[in-house]
């Protein structure tokens, strides 16, 4: 065997291209930096093998995402099957796989709806929605103590964002937020009644989990309708796409964050956060985003598997992954052996400030500190 065959679904075009189109630029940077390396080595075959990719566009849209994963495993007959970008999209390519008994490795879907199933098929590698704003509820709750009204605001017809929100209102109220949720329908162009009613609430904090486009207008209809509270977050706020967007009035936003380049670690496997941004920024002329390092992890973990269980079985991979610990540049790995869902990685949470993205906590990671209250 002198070639590994991975393949994926992805979306290239349509409401997630972006993401997807940075996601398959980190995925295939990997699979470069690996061949020049010489391949993966196999130990069962005492060789090195390249990698071969294989991908077909899913225009954003499950049912091409179902036919796809199909073709790539029954027509392809892949070695290593990768999910696409989106929750909703890895959960069509999950039914797939599991009906196949194939081991999918997860880097771009963080519903907790994956690992609630009983599939057995998954390998994620980042960390669940349901804990994307516990940073900044911490970081309130020791900032000011007297911080108690939480308003959050969700879109109630998208799984991730629903789940986002589940965890943000249950962990609140855990720490001793009086919670309050705000829904309303992905798409909708119009917040003015919904920041009303949120108006009358009086939040110390605001937490926003759209997509993309959601948290965009919402956090511009947030600025024009002078709503206040003294810390907003978006799960938009997170990415470099919120600042292109938004530009100077993105200021003072919080967001979370699986990765950012300047967490610069020690790595067991793989290069440092910044080779990383250094070898992306020269393939592709820009800094990476968090879709092309989650991307990039999911192949450093599944070298890393490979070599554990000298074998390419799935099953086995698998299980090699319930085993391990281990840290890349996008931090700590460790699922749990059964759902197959992250355990070990951790995210951090970042604000914009002065048109930078800077990490604000956990204290040990800050590149800056917490502006708060937010003065506009």
């Amino acid at each position: 065997m002198d070639k590994i065959v991975c393949g994926l679904s992805n979306p290239l075009s349509g409401r997630y291209a972006p993401q997807g189109r940075e996601a398959f630029n980190g995925l295939s940077l990997w699979a470069r930096d690996v061949n020049e390396s010489g391949g993966v080595y196999l130990p069962g075959a005492r060789k090195r093998a390249h990698i071969r990719l294989i991908h077909y566009d899913n225009r954003s849209e499950g049912e091409p995402t179902k036919l796809q994963v199909e073709r790539l495993i029954t027509h392809d007959g892949v070695d290593i099957l990768i999910g696409p970008y989106s929750s909703g999209l890895t959960l069509e390519a999950c039914g797939v796989a599991d009906s196949h008994n194939k081991t999918l490795w997860n880097h771009g879907g963080s519903s907790d709806e994956l690992f609630n199933r009983g599939y057995g098929c998954i390998v994620s590698a980042i960390t669940s929605a349901s804990g994307y704003f516990k940073g900044i509820l911490d970081m309130i709750s020791v900032v000011d103590t007297k911080s108690k009204a939480l308003a959050v605001i969700y879109a109630s017809d998208s799984g991730f964002s629903s789940e986002v929100a589940a965890g943000a209102l249950r962990y609140g109220q855990e720490i001793g937020f009086q919670a309050e949720e705000f829904k309303y329908t992905s798409g909708e162009s119009d917040f003015q009644c919904l920041l009303t009613h949120i108006k009358r609430f009086c939040p110390d904090v605001m937490l926003c989990a759209g997509r993309m486009d959601d948290d965009i207008a919402l956090a511009k209809q947030i600025l024009r309708n002078g709503v206040e509270a003294g810390a907003i977050g978006l799960v938009a706020a997170g990415v470099n796409d919120f600042h292109e967007s938004l530009r100077h009035c993105a200021e003072g936003f919080i967001g979370p964050s699986q990765w950012e380049p300047r967490l610069d670690t020690e790595t067991d496997i793989g290069p440092r956060s910044s080779e990383f941004e250094s070898r992306y920024k020269d393939s592709y002329g820009r800094a990476p985003d968090y879709p092309a390092a989650q991307a990039y992890n999911i192949g450093l973990v599944i070298e890393r598997c490979i070599a554990e269980a000298a074998t390419l079985d799935g099953r086995m991979l698998k299980e090699a992954a319930g085993r391990l610990r281990f840290r890349t540049f996008y931090g700590d790995f460790g699922i749990d052996p059964l759902t197959g869902a992250q355990t070990a990685h951790r995210m951090v949470t970042v604000q914009w400030q002065g048109g930078k993205k800077l990490i604000i906590y956990p204290p040990e990671a800050a590149t800056g500190d917490l502006i708060y209250p937010v003065n506009r």
